[in-house]
């Protein structure tokens, strides 16, 4: 209780430091989904197949995803300020090696590896601060807000980064997204804070400075706990559709489906960030309002799973109708952003960092898996990648949707 007081004195700090997080979130944000606007441009200059392609950007994912475990751990040891400006300048760097002219695909990759490395401390790091920093009563809205204002990154690398794109070539927007990154580093700099005394005060509860031990208990802790894998899961097939769709084979498929050029398909695609950049704060503030997780997220899924379903099983080609539906879909799945929440509260408050991180870990993971999978499934069906292969293969996403739908109720019921 004196911990909560605490916090509540420091209300305007917190909303400070938070937003400092944020720009990091939505800076990484743009850098991961930027090969979406790039992907043909991508394949003629390294004079690649779109699976080769698809396993090149994935290495952001294969790195991404292991580095939750420790970067879950390095927040509750050393505190925000120390761990993020380090990692936004990770993302700089492989920006930066992306954009050289003796780039190739193998670079490529080296490139996504670093972005990845980095990326990997953006959410998990926003998190961690909201639950250093926040009243655990608003953690879900927090969550919600965090997970729109980080779809902002997403939209500016829809439309405008597809202009860039085609203004300036896209070694050069690299390094224009790299700039973005350094000025995100400046920004964490001057406004995140130490940690404050409550949190100095847990951690001394646990045992001072750094400790192995500790660590491996935290983590183990977490991972032991059938809930953290039962919420990631959800979490993951809810994800699935922004980061497999979304993040790469949205706009070649809506271009094909819909014959329209890549800044309109661009502009489709981003209605579904537009609906988690609407959707988060809202579900957000009604998951804290009714403190009922499981509900919301077995609703979430099986409207998902509708919707996807609809739009590859009846091939939609009509522009506004597909950017109603991926609005839609962008609403109904972004309850995704509670299972965080869902996380934090099935785990122990000293392993906070961990309970995010293992969370997210699960969805980034089967993120990178699947990208490159929905491109052997195309391949497989027909190799030159026409409208059937791409509903083919998509119809992957409602089909893990339904699953997660399954998945929720197995949840643990939390009311209170």
């Amino acid at each position: 209780m004196e911990r909560s007081l605490q916090k509540d004195r420091h209300h305007l700090a917190a909303w400070f430091v938070w937003i400092a997080a944020v720009v990091f979130y939505l800076y990484e944000y743009l850098a991961r989904v930027a090969p979406s606007v790039m992907e043909q441009d991508l394949e003629e200059a390294f004079h690649t197949s779109s699976v080769a392609l698809a396993s090149a950007l994935g290495a952001y994912y294969f790195i991404y995803s292991p580095i939750q475990l420790l970067a879950g751990a390095l927040f509750d040891q050393f505190g925000g300020k120390r761990v993020l400006v380090p990692a936004s300048l990770f993302v700089v760097l492989g920006c930066l090696l992306v954009s050289l002219p003796s780039a190739n695909l193998g670079l490529l990759a080296v490139g996504r590896v670093f972005m990845g490395l980095g990326s990997g401390f953006g959410f998990i790091g926003v998190m961690y601060l909201a639950a250093v920093w926040f009243n655990a009563k608003k953690l879900a809205l927090i969550s919600g807000l965090t997970t729109s204002l980080g779809i902002c990154g997403a939209l500016i690398g829809q439309v405008p980064l597809s202009q860039l794109t085609d203004a300036v070539g896209w070694r050069t927007a690299w390094i224009y997204i790299a700039l973005v990154g350094i000025l995100s580093a400046l920004v964490l700099i001057f406004f995140v804070r130490e940690t404050p005394i409550w949190e100095r005060e847990n951690v001394a509860d646990k045992g001072e400075g750094f400790s192995v031990k500790e660590f491996l208990a935290g983590l183990l802790c977490v991972c032991k706990n059938v809930q953290t894998w039962i919420i990631g899961f959800v979490a993951c097939t809810l994800y699935t559709p922004l980061v497999v769709f979304g993040d790469l084979w949205g706009v070649q498929y809506v271009r094909l489906v819909a014959d329209v050029s890549k800044a309109k398909a661009a502009c489709i695609v981003g209605m579904l960030y537009i609906g988690w950049l609407v959707g988060g704060p809202l579900v957000g503030y009604i998951s804290d309002s009714v403190r009922c997780r499981r509900n919301l997220l077995r609703i979430s899924c099986l409207s998902a799973t509708i919707i996807l379903a609809a739009i590859f099983l009846c091939a939609v080609k009509s522009p506004p109708l597909l950017g109603v539906l991926l609005f839609a879909c962008g609403v109904a799945s972004s309850p995704q952003v509670v299972c965080f929440v869902a996380s934090l509260e099935a785990n122990p408050s000293f392993a906070k960092g961990s309970a995010i991180s293992v969370v997210n870990m699960i969805v980034m993971l089967f993120g990178g898996i699947f990208q490159p999978i929905v491109g052997w499934l195309m391949h497989s069906n027909n190799a030159s990648y026409d409208v059937d292969s791409f509903r083919f293969a998509l119809l992957l996403l409602p089909v893990l949707t339904l699953a997660g739908f399954f998945a929720a109720s197995f949840m643990a019921k939390r009311e209170n």
